[in-house]
């Protein structure tokens, strides 16, 4: 089989994976949901040569497991972000392709604990969008049409929440 046509069946797996996370209600399964979804994720990323992404999945499961257990404080983002860093520059291949997967991750483990929805749904946009355009550059066609639609739902969701704010009380 075509090792392009394979990574992208993974990576299905893990995007269906990511999907799922949305109907799950407990803060610990979504975590850890969210682990096994880059594990397969990393799979797909690595057979299509994007080094820089399976980086990014593998700091962030790093960080989800150590999120169940301890408070993430932002030394703590800092120290995550710092290692994710160096070995993003060591093995980076792609120029600056290859740190969109760090800005993506970096920008969500720092506002990850925000309380505020819109900006959530900003960061989650940011991030989805830079995954877009480094998926599309590795052939991971299956995952860009997921970042896409997860796009396109969250601009969704940003104009519900704006709407709803901006209907007169009853």
């Amino acid at each position: 089989m075509n090792p392009i046509v394979l990574a992208n069946i993974i990576s299905l797996a893990g995007c269906l994976l990511m999907v799922a996370i949305g109907l799950i209600r407990e803060r610990k399964k979504i975590l850890l949901t969210q682990c096994v979804q880059w594990i397969i994720l990393t799979i797909s990323h690595l057979m299509l040569g994007g080094v820089t992404a399976a980086i990014s999945n593998i700091i962030s499961i790093i960080r989800n497991l150590y999120s169940l257990r301890f408070r993430l404080t932002l030394p703590v983002k800092l120290g995550f972000l710092a290692v994710q860093a160096a070995i993003t520059a060591f093995f980076n291949q792609m120029g600056l392709l290859g740190w969109l997967p760090f800005l993506a991750a970096g920008s969500f483990t720092l506002m990850m604990d925000t309380r505020d929805t819109k900006v959530l749904k900003l960061v989650i946009i940011f991030g989805q969008t830079l995954f877009a355009i480094y998926d599309i550059s590795i052939k991971n066609y299956t995952s860009f049409a997921f970042d896409v639609a997860t796009v396109i739902s969250t601009i969704i969701g940003i104009i519900m929440l704006l709407r709803g704010k901006n209907k007169p009380e009853e």
